[in-house]
């Protein structure tokens, strides 16, 4: 990647509007808070503006500080009229043949767009920025003459679609295109995503960097636990395995509920449970009905959302955690599961065999079989479990430096500065 000299960052402003309340937004909102405090802390004199929604506003007054502070932009309310104009464009999508989607996504990703920016024409302008930083991907708020920095976490629609309702898989689309078209500069969280990015979007590989995630260990192994819940959920030090992960259909629980079934048939034994977190909602209850059609009501447990002092005492004490998704761009509780020394066990497709190395298990997500023989494995197998704890924790040495993470971020907005002042290149002749 070309280098320039140092521009002066006075303002940076971060659209964080599609942040949500809770778990919702997954393991790029853990990450995306990590990365902010460190910038903070790495520019103290470049101010970061954050532009908030009003449902999580509150929440994200953690990263307040002399540099950084939070606007509102965009309101929220079950029945906004954004959420009106969505629900028109979805229904009107989903009745359309594959060959009009296209178009009509385009038309509806710029109708929503309009309604985001509504009132904010002028925002980066009256805030003096000096860049947009988009941690979420879409340029919402892009202005022609102010450099914008997008992240690419994974390109999932692309390989399963059927994962998505229509008009999901055409607003994703439409995220990546303008992100691609609008950003100075782009940064993925893994190479897998970044050889994505680069195939689908036709990419010069010059203009989109590698930066993996990075957790602080330090944080991790000081951060406080809440042991309550444990008892709460009846729950026996090493007698559990836990999966931390939202109930998106990537995340593969049917075929990890089927393996565990299977696993307790094949030696597993009967004092182990199976502990699947996330944000509650149809998809989780679906599942513990599922669990219960298998006979694994009594061993399969669904605590819902926890709070990270619950979720990290849970994993710290678990026997093991087990993640047999089937799409990842990166895949940060692999790490935090490595950095607290718990053993893995992990699907050898996508990021993971990139992230995880020979630390963890790894198996075919769509094999029940192999899924069941690593659950036992992590279960009953201590030596193997010692070396995998001892091989976790060089790894994640690799990705435990979130100080680093930032630095790579400001070269890659200092590269964005330097290189919207020397070219076009982002832009189409027409801006």
């Amino acid at each position: 990647m070309i280098s320039y000299p140092p521009k002066k960052l006075r303002t940076i402003v971060v659209d964080l509007t599609p942040v949500l309340p809770g778990g919702e937004n997954g393991g790029a909102k853990v990450f995306v808070l990590e990365l902010l405090r460190r910038l903070a802390e790495y520019a103290p004199l470049t101010q970061f503006v954050l532009l908030t929604q009003t449902n999580a506003h509150e929440e994200l007054a953690t990263l307040d500080s002399a540099n950084v502070r939070r606007l509102v932009v965009l309101g929220s309310g079950p029945r906004s009229l954004r959420t009106q104009r969505k629900e028109v464009f979805s229904g009107v999508l989903a009745r359309l043949p594959g060959r009009l989607r296209r178009g009509v996504a385009r038309l509806g990703y710029a109708w929503l767009t309009l309604s985001k920016r509504s009132g904010s024409r002028s925002l980066l302008r009256d805030l003096n920025a000096d860049l947009l930083f988009c941690p979420f991907t879409a340029p919402t708020y892009f202005k022609l003459n102010i450099p914008t920095v997008c992240v690419i976490y994974d390109l999932q629609y692309k390989t399963y679609p059927a994962f998505f309702l229509p008009e999901d898989v055409a607003h994703r689309d439409r995220t990546f295109i303008e992100a691609v078209r609008r950003s100075t500069a782009l940064a993925a969280i893994s190479d897998y995503s970044r050889d994505a990015a680069i195939a689908e979007g036709k990419l010069d590989p010059t203009r989109i960097k590698t930066i993996h995630l990075h957790i602080s260990r330090h944080s991790l192994r000081n951060a406080s636990r809440d042991e309550s819940i444990l008892g709460r959920l009846r729950l026996v030090k090493r007698k559990y395995l836990v999966y931390p992960a939202n109930f998106w259909k990537h995340k593969n629980h049917e075929m990890l509920l089927t393996a565990f079934g299977m696993a307790r048939r094949s030696g597993l034994a009967d004092d182990i449970r199976l502990v699947c977190t996330g944000s509650p909602g149809a998809r989780q209850q679906w599942l513990i009905e599922a669990a219960r059609g298998l006979g694994l009501e009594d061993y399969a447990l669904f605590p819902g959302y926890l709070a990270n002092a619950e979720l990290l005492a849970l994993v710290t004490n678990s026997t093991g955690v087990i993640f047999p998704s089937l799409y990842e761009g990166f895949g940060l509780p692999i790490v935090e599961a490595m950095a607290t020394g718990v053993p893995i066990a992990c699907s050898n497709v996508t990021s993971l065999p990139e992230v995880a190395g020979d630390a963890a298990i790894l198996f075919d997500p769509r094999i029940p079989e192999q899924i069941a023989h690593a659950i036992v494995s992590l279960a009953h197998d201590k030596k193997l479990a010692a070396r995998l704890v001892r091989a976790g924790d060089l790894r994640a040495s690799k990705f435990s430096d979130s100080k680093l993470m930032a630095e790579q971020y400001w070269e890659l907005f200092q590269y964005a500065a330097g290189v919207f002042k020397h070219s076009n290149v982002g832009l189409h002749n027409d801006g």
